[in-house]
């Protein structure tokens, strides 16, 4: 059964909070800081000499942590357009429900944003469940999970970054338009 938004609500999961507005700023420097650490570890992977000087392992690699870094990323730039019509979210679900509910429908946001946020969020699902396998010793070729992780890395990256810079001209337009 698919809960609405009503659920989260009810749960405390997603509330309307007084002053949340004035933190909309802050999660966007937090998208910020995620894209910045990001690019710094996809840039990685291919700098042999930085590598080097920090005496890393030629076999690590970073990709699993793009991934998560620009899941957290987008998860900020959603939290600052929440933020801005006063709603504090406590669960993805509700995240992603709330930029349906009060952006999409009202058409303020594309609905492309919404796939965008829902596939990093399966990303790092899948990512994360990679992880749990070969921990479990169930994948028998490791090689084949990092060049899947590489090739959505680099897809989700770009993602992370088109995905914050329209939160961000949300916010914009919230401002100049007044959101009801």
């Amino acid at each position: 059964m698919k809960k609405d938004i009503n659920w989260f609500i009810q749960e405390g999961l997603l509330a309307k909070t007084p002053f949340r507005q004035r933190l909309a700023s802050r999660f966007i420097e937090k998208a910020k800081n995620n894209l910045i650490t990001l690019s710094i570890l996809f840039d990685f992977h291919n700098n042999k000499e930085v590598r080097d000087l920090l005496n890393v392992a030629e076999d690590y690699d970073s990709s699993e942590w793009v991934v998560v870094c620009a899941y957290y990323a987008m998860y900020m730039a959603a939290s600052a357009a929440l933020a801005k019509i006063s709603y504090k979210s406590k669960n993805h679900t509700a995240t992603v429900l709330a930029l349906e509910t009060f952006f999409v429908k009202k058409q303020l946001l594309e609905k492309s944003y919404l796939k965008m946020i829902e596939k990093a969020q399966l990303e790092k699902q899948y990512i994360d469940n990679l992880n749990l396998a070969r921990d479990r010793r169930e994948i028998a070729q490791y090689s084949v999970t990092k060049e899947t992780t590489r090739r959505i890395a680099k897809e989700i990256k770009e993602d992370a970054y088109k995905f914050a810079e329209r939160m961000e001209k949300l916010i914009v337009d919230l401002e100049i338009y007044k959101y009801e």
